[in-house]
């Protein structure tokens, strides 16, 4: 016999399942990282702003409510807004504000309009008044 012995041919075989043993074992640990993340992040522990270099401030207790974030401007701002840099007239800002507040008719459902000037029955048959050409 040469100097392989009994177990010649294996020990391609025991690299294979060393390196699928090494590559679940990556797994496992990569699952448990992927995990603690998830429940770090749910418990409120880690966030985005930990990533920000800008963000010195106190960070919020778990649990405790969000501080009021800065928003786009709302409806009734830009209106107001649009009223003063007078991109609007004042009666378009009051039937704008209005729609925004809910306090206004659709466009649908309008009140009816009083009638102008005194009223006037206007008959099919009669012809208008005859006026002499201008000389």
């Amino acid at each position: 016999m040469g100097p392989r012995g009994g177990g010649a041919g294996f020990g391609f075989l025991h690299m294979i399942v060393g390196m699928m043993s090494a590559a679940i074992l990556f797994a496992l640990f990569a699952a448990l990282v992927l995990l603690a993340v998830k429940l770090a992040k749910k418990k409120g522990w880690i966030g985005r702003h930990h990533h920000d270099p800008h963000h010195h401030g106190p960070h919020p207790e778990p649990g405790a409510p969000n501080p009021p974030q800065p928003g786009p401007p709302d409806a009734q701002q830009i209106l107001d807004e649009r009223l003063a840099r007078g991109e609007i007239e004042v009666d378009d800002y009051r039937i704008r504000r209005d729609a925004l507040s809910g306090n206004s008719y659709p466009p649908f459902n309008q009140p009816p309009t009083p009638p102008v000037g005194p009223p006037h029955e206007t008959r099919v048959d009669e012809h208008p008044p005859h006026v002499p050409p201008a000389q």
